[in-house]
């Protein structure tokens, strides 16, 4: 384990993870704002990123659309995402046309696949936070139930970390992340499932035991794939991190990779089986 790594991971986190647990208790529009401000930051490393591969998207263009994809969650829920997912492409192809640079297929491809991914997966957080209020419901909860699922995941990702780090053994996918093992997935799963369950009893209205260690579960599992998921991306495009914004962590992308795969399920979850 590299020591000077993790305590630049936790100072960062020490200072900043407040603020967005604060964020989340609030709601409304610190809620939003943060949320944009993180899949809008992530769209644009991701279609840098791909420019090592050729790419010339339009970080500009994903970026707007991102920013009007979660602000429509915010204020419509789902109703007006097909319109503007429509929109995105259509403009996205017309773009192409003029763009002398690059494959058109390849940059239409990347600039779609960074909006749906940043701007809707990870703004299933929005929606989550918001879908109380679609029943009449006190929104209080749900910025509960966020809680519990940014806490999983930090310990999710420590647990792994740390037992990865000392008693890794077998690797988990190698030619993706050569560091992460089976050991490590393991404790993290157990961890967020844990994690979950102390949630459950100290803090979490709203939901049952078996919804709590459900999403404990969800975070646990779908989370950890989803930074196998930036991993492929950032190995593919031949670097380490997606960008140096923070220190110990390296981008926007690598700090909450996790949270973009698991929000969607979640909220699906929620938004069928408990709702």
């Amino acid at each position: 384990m590299n020591l000077k790594s993790f305590a630049t991971r936790s100072l960062i986190a020490v200072i900043f993870g407040p603020l967005i647990i604060l964020a989340a208790l609030y709601g409304s529009f610190y809620w939003l704002t943060f949320v944009i401000i993180v899949a809008v930051a992530s769209v644009i490393e991701f279609c840098h990123l791909s420019e090592n591969k050729g790419a010339k998207p339009k970080a500009l263009t994903a970026a707007i659309f991102t920013f009007a994809i979660i602000t429509s969650l915010y204020f419509y829920a789902d109703f007006k995402l097909v319109p503007l997912l429509i929109l995105a492409l259509v403009f996205i192809l017309f773009s192409e046309l003029y763009q002398p640079q690059g494959s058109p297929i390849l940059n239409s491809a990347v600039s779609l696949m960074g909006i749906l991914y940043y701007g809707l997966l990870f703004g299933s957080f929005v929606l989550i936070r918001q879908l109380p209020t679609r029943y009449g419901l006190d929104d209080g909860p749900a910025g509960l139930w966020i809680v519990m699922i940014i806490l999983a995941t930090w310990i999710c990702d420590t647990a792994a970390y740390v037992v990865g780090s000392y008693f890794g053994k077998h690797k988990l996918i190698e030619r993706i992340s050569p560091n992460k093992t089976i050991e490590g997935t393991v404790a993290g799963f157990l961890f967020a499932i844990l994690t979950a369950y102390l949630s459950h009893i100290w803090f979490i209205k709203g939901l049952s035991l078996t919804d709590s260690l459900i999403i404990g579960a969800v975070v646990g599992s779908f989370g950890q794939y989803g930074d196998l998921f930036e991993s492929m991306f950032k190995r593919d495009a031949g670097v380490k991190d997606s960008s140096n914004i923070i220190p110990g962590h390296g981008g926007i992308m690598d700090r909450f990779d996790s949270l973009s795969l698991s929000a969607p399920i979640i909220y699906l979850y929620l938004r069928i089986v408990v709702f």
